[in-house]
């Protein structure tokens, strides 16, 4: 039985690592891509999508008939191929800065809120569509969505371990070290690509990874803290004692059966 107990513990192990690096990944990027995060962290992306198609020359070119056009009107509509701005007179009166300001958050809204497929197919038959919506609040929903059935598997793989091991200050210590060692891949990623930003790819790639930090500061923490119950629980022995506790409830149910068996004896 001990042979079955190990291969289990390690088959458990292994599936315990890869679903707290799932709970580490789709939690950065989860967090990552909630609306306010991809607003500020891409708006870098479309001022350099605008700057190369001239739509910043275009609107300090059209800006005094943009003036005499909002005279009389609250909003005006103008832009270049697929980037059309719904610009209110209010910004227009500020400055072409404040108009481009204003082009920029709402082209990020189109794309964050666009009516996007749930067939996943059809952007790997359409790659020109993908970035878009892997930018997409679908894409926020889908990434926050695997993060919990990933907590939720973890959860699981937690308790199973712990009536597998016979050291129960082992369920805690494990899960804590990879809780710290799994942190310190993705703590460095967000600096990795800003020390890359020209690159376009790199720029859109920190979107994904810009809470890259704080997530897996919490994550590293909460592993610290596992390895501290850890070594509580086997300086106190609370693991053996939780141990004996629960052969006990196993063998209780014996009782009434011993004592059965007893009285018949006597009444023999």
């Amino acid at each position: 039985m001990g042979w079955i107990r190990g291969f289990f513990t390690v088959i458990i192990s292994v599936l315990l690592f890869f679903s707290l690096f799932a709970v580490n990944l789709f939690g950065i990027l989860s967090s990552s891509l909630t609306y306010e995060n991809v607003y500020e962290n891409s708006q870098i992306i479309f001022e350099n999508i605008l700057y190369e198609i001239n739509i910043s020359k275009l609107v300090t070119e059209k800006y005094p008939l943009l003036v005499l056009y909002c005279q009389n009107n609250s909003k005006v509509i103008f832009g270049e191929g697929d980037y059309v701005f719904n610009i209110s007179c209010k910004s227009v009166m500020q400055g072409t800065e404040e108009i481009m300001q204003e082009g920029i958050e709402s082209i990020v809204k189109k794309v964050y809120y666009g009516n996007y497929s749930e067939n996943l197919s059809n952007y790997i038959n359409s790659p020109q569509q993908t970035p878009f919506f892997i930018i997409s609040e679908k894409a926020y929903n889908l990434t926050n969505k695997i993060f919990n059935y990933s907590l939720l598997l973890l959860i699981i793989l937690i308790i199973i371990l712990f009536f597998l091991v016979e050291n129960k200050s082992n369920t805690f210590l494990l899960p804590g070290i990879f809780m710290t060692l799994l942190p310190l891949i993705f703590i460095k990623v967000n600096s990795f690509l800003s020390s890359n930003s020209e690159n376009i790819i790199f720029q859109f790639m920190s979107i994904f990874f810009s809470k890259s930090f704080p997530v897996s500061i919490r994550i590293l923490i909460v592993g610290i803290l596992l390895i501290i119950l850890a070594i509580i629980f086997k300086t106190f022995k609370v693991g053996f004692w939780i141990s004996s506790f629960i052969n006990k409830f196993k063998k209780s149910p014996q009782k009434p059966q011993e004592e059965s068996s007893v009285i018949q004896t006597k009444k023999k």
